[in-house]
């Protein structure tokens, strides 16, 4: 902790300079960007209506819940009105005030809740598993290697002055291997005659030129994790382009030197490098798990009960434990739902709570018997939660769009409205095929704008906000993706659809359309979705 306090005395005048900037900005002293070049490496974003998005690491989205209590006391204190949950499992804190930016980022690091590498040319919030450390399918739990990179690399100041964004993350086991694929630098568990480590992707990355990624390493010991990571950097840090933006990310380097030359000029820095992380430990999860509350309540509304938990809950390796997600729709949660949250978790014991990848919560440890009291505190006090888990809305993954993004072109979240509310007609009249809609409808991804936000370039199907002109007026449109798949089998990125453009009004039946086509397939063959959209790579529509 102290050496972070001296850390953060280095890095003051920076969070000074950012808030001097700011008043700045608002007086018409520099323009935008000049403001986006002090703010963006701490994650720190102009945002729509003359306020600031402050973005806040946490290495797997996890927080205690005493962290989440202190961010929800700091919210109240300083007006914040609510938390956006971020693709990169971040907690995005919108509408700050300008002259309030650096109170928040002090308070915030008062409580070991940090900004640096949120967002900008550094390295940024790491990736991890949901389910780590809890799932029966764990290889090993990956979250204390993930916590160890993150502590380490805070205090690394070339992770920070790179000339574009690095990010990396970790998985516990093959079900996430090829979320991995799409990382500057990916880490799979895998253990090799007794031995911990892990397969090593390198040069992945979703945006300008998607790629999925090459394998660096098939098996690397655990001891070598770090000096792995910081060699990465080093390699980027010393020959990543600084001249041209769009050509600025690791893939490009890769791409540029070729796959076994960069390899080598990666080794040749392993080689010469002594770094060698000390030893591991283990998370005690038991601890926490004696926390737990135990409850004699039963659910007040048996059938929405048990629809709610098929959906949400999930076992565990520990005896009457289960992981429960929450969905929450568009990934906003308003300082009200913040605060109620705050006491059920308080009131079943949980220790913490875990943002995901596709913008929803879980708690990772909850004792079964709370589940009841649980559905009946969730209906009661913030019934959102639970109508949007057992609603097709609550599947749809969107970016939050122009509304508030700087520079988003279309209302992502709006269009996910109107597709969730064709699909829910199309699932009333059909009522057989409800299950398999609401399954399938996480294949929908939705960005206001060309970046990856919301993972278009892995969507069976995507859409990418854009305006055209159509006979002679500028329309709201989006182009149409598809085919996005990473399995053991196949790996693919989605492909854009040639000259399949549509205008806002015509995209939920456009999907309608496509979704009654699936489900007529599914009687004469079994397929996911996922596999019919690759199937349809090379479709027109």
């Amino acid at each position: 902790m102290e050496r972070i306090k001296e850390k953060l005395k280095d890095i003051e005048v920076e969070y000074q300079d950012l808030q001097d900037g700011i008043e700045n900005y608002a007086n018409n002293g520099i323009t935008s960007m000049e403001l986006k070049g002090k703010g963006s490496k701490f994650g720190i974003y102009e945002q729509k209506g003359k306020k600031m998005m402050l973005r806040l690491k946490a290495v797997g989205g996890e927080l205690s819940t005493k962290k989440l209590k202190a961010l929800t006391e700091i919210m109240e204190e300083i007006n914040i009105p609510y938390i956006h949950l971020s693709t990169r499992q971040n907690y995005q804190l919108h509408e700050v005030p300008f002259d309030k930016v650096k109170d928040t980022i002090e308070a915030c690091n008062g409580h070991e809740m940090y900004f640096r590498g949120g967002g900008g040319n550094t390295f940024r919030s790491i990736l991890v598993s949901t389910y780590t450390g809890m799932s029966l399918n764990d290889t090993f739990d990956v979250m204390p290697y993930a916590r160890m990179i993150e502590n380490e690399i805070f205090f690394y100041d070339k992770a920070f002055q790179f000339g574009r964004k690095l990010k990396i993350g970790f998985a516990n086991n093959l079900e996430d291997e090829f979320v991995m694929a799409v990382q500057d630098m990916g880490f799979v568990a895998r253990e090799l005659n007794g031995k911990r480590g892990f397969k090593v992707y390198f040069g992945g990355g979703m945006g300008r030129n998607s790629r999925i990624g090459y394998t660096l390493f098939d098996f690397l010991p655990e001891e070598d994790l770090l000096k792995s990571v910081k060699t990465m950097i080093d390699v980027f840090y010393d020959h990543g382009d600084r001249q041209n933006r769009m050509k600025a990310r690791l893939r490009f380097l890769v791409e540029s030197m070729g796959i076994e030359e960069f390899k080598k000029l990666y080794f040749d820095y392993f080689d010469k490098s002594e770094v060698v992380n000390e030893e591991i430990k283990p998370l005690n999860y038991m601890k926490k798990i004696d926390r737990l509350v135990t409850f004699e309540e039963e659910a007040n509304e048996k059938k929405a009960f048990d629809e709610w938990k098929k959906i949400c809950v999930r076992e565990t390796k520990f005896k009457d434990v289960v992981s429960l997600a929450l969905f929450v729709k568009n990934g906003d949660l308003p300082l009200a739902k913040v605060k109620k949250l705050n006491e059920l978790l308080e009131n079943i014991g949980a220790s913490k709570i875990r943002a995901t990848i596709n913008q929803n919560l879980v708690i990772p440890m909850v004792h079964s018997s709370a589940l009841g009291y649980t559905f009946n505190f969730l209906t009661r006090e913030i019934p959102e939660i639970v109508s949007d888990t057992v609603s097709i809305r609550g599947q749809l993954r969107a970016c939050v769009g122009a509304h508030v993004c700087m520079i988003g072109v279309q209302n992502s979240m709006g269009v996910a409205d109107t597709i969730a509310e064709e699909l829910d007609k199309l699932a009333n009249e059909q009522p057989e095929v409800r299950d398999i809609i609401f399954r399938e409808a996480k294949n929908i991804r939705i960005s206001g704008c060309p970046s990856s936000c919301a993972g278009i370039p892995v969507a069976p199907i995507g859409f990418i906000g854009l305006k055209k002109r159509i006979d002679g007026a500028i329309v709201d449109c989006m182009q149409v993706y598809v085919g996005g798949l990473l399995t053991n089998s196949i790996q693919a990125l989605s492909v854009e659809v040639p000259n399949k453009i549509l205008p806002l009004t015509e995209i939920p039946m456009f999907v309608r359309g496509i979704f009654e086509e699936y489900l007529e397939t599914l009687k004469t063959m079994k397929i996911s979705f996922g596999q019919y959209m690759y199937n349809r790579r090379n479709d027109t529509f």
